[in-house]
């Protein structure tokens, strides 16, 4: 297999060790090369499990099972996915803005003064000119769910879509890809579900059918490129 063209895959200490503090040296060993293979690959076949950990998936532990989806006859890595979507996400998005002739041109923003609140605080200030609301991760899944479910698409293959996409705007707080504030969560949101990828978890689907032609051919033109 050709390298891919961004072999550098993020990683970051602190998730790190927070995620792995309960495996034991030989389970982080093996959960490396897992993450490494599905950074290239993306899914790994149950069957080359041996070739790469010695190990069957059932034998391994219920700390490293916890951290892939099972798809049946493959396995991907959570954060993995998550990464790969987002990076897909953006440049799909750069390619439609090129399309367009680049970002529009913006006017000179005037300062404002912004804060962010959520459901579980309450803020009061007489100097705040604008306050942008945070849904509960709750109440951003069940609109999210809501939505999917008008779309005729099966909301169980979208569930972790969404709470990954919530949980990457929390950690940017509450900023979109292009690094902007999300002053209305629903529009935002509806404008995002088109580019969300199903996930079909325990199921025995073909991989042909686990994802979108389109999808697979960008990440296979990223990887061999």
């Amino acid at each position: 297999m050709s390298k891919s063209k961004n072999p550098y895959m993020p990683f970051f200490p602190s998730d790190w060790m927070g995620g792995t503090s309960l495996m034991t040296y030989e389970e982080k060993g093996m959960y490396i090369d897992l993450i490494c293979v599905c950074w290239q690959t993306q899914t790994i076949p149950k069957k080359r499990l041996g070739l790469i950990i010695n190990k069957s998936w059932e034998e391994m532990s219920n700390e490293l099972k916890d951290k892939f989806i099972d798809q049946g006859d493959s396995i991907v890595n959570k954060r993995v996915y998550k990464d790969l979507v987002l990076r897909e996400e953006f440049i799909e998005k750069q390619r439609i803005n090129g399309q367009k002739g680049g970002r529009p041109k913006t006017q000179k923003k005037l300062s404002t003064s912004i804060t962010i609140t959520n459901t579980n605080t309450n803020t009061n200030s007489n100097s705040i000119s604008r306050s942008i609301y945070i849904p509960t991760k709750n109440e951003f899944l069940d609109y999210g769910l809501e939505i999917i479910r008008g779309l005729n698409k099966n909301p169980t293959e979208y569930h972790f879509q969404l709470e990954s996409k919530y949980d990457t705007w929390i950690d940017d707080n509450w900023k979109d890809g292009h690094n902007k504030k999300i002053k209305n969560w629903k529009n935002k949101l509806k404008n995002t579900i088109q580019y969300l990828k199903p996930i079909y978890e325990n199921t025995t689907r073909k991989k042909s059918q686990e994802y979108s032609d389109s999808f697979k051919g960008n990440i296979i033109k990223k990887l061999n490129s």
